[in-house]
C-alpha cells in the first residue's frame, strides 16, 4: 500500500512538473530554478549551524567560566578637584566681516546694473 502510494505520488508530481514546464515562460523556469537551488545551498550550512549549536561542550575548569582580570573602578568625584578660576576661552577672532552684497539673478534692480 505505502509503496503503490509513493508511486502514485510521484506520478502526480511528474505530471505536474511537465504540465507547468511546458505552459509557463523562461522567466518563471528561471526563477523557480533559482529559488530551488538557492535552497538546496543553504541546506549544507543548516545542518552545519545545527551540528554546531547542539553538540556536547567539552568540560572545561572552573577558573576558566570567571571573567579574566578587571581593572579597578576609580570614581573622581567633581567636588574634590580644585576650582578653575577662568574658564577656557576660545581663541580671539577678527573683527566681524562686513556685509555680504548679494546678487539675485533676475532680479529687476540687477538688470540694469553691469
Amino acid at each position: 500500500m505505502k509503496r503503490s502510494l509513493l508511486i502514485l505520488s510521484a506520478a502526480f508530481g511528474l505530471t505536474l512538473a511537465i504540465i507547468f514546464g511546458v505552459r509557463a515562460s523562461a522567466d518563471a523556469l528561471a526563477v523557480i530554478l533559482g529559488v530551488v537551488l538557492g535552497v538546496l545551498a543553504s541546506v549544507p550550512t543548516t545542518f552545519l549551524v545545527t551540528y554546531m549549536l547542539t553538540r556536547p561542550r567539552p568540560n572545561s575548569d572552573s577558573t576558566s567560566s570567571q571573567p579574566a582580570h578587571q581593572p579597578p573602578v576609580v570614581v573622581i568625584n567633581a567636588a574634590d578637584r580644585p576650582a578653575v578660576n577662568s574658564p577656557t576661552s576660545l581663541p580671539a577672532l577678527g573683527p566681524p566681516a562686513t556685509a555680504r552684497k548679494w546678487t539675485v539673478i533676475g532680479d529687476t534692480d540687477t538688470d540694469f546694473e553691469s
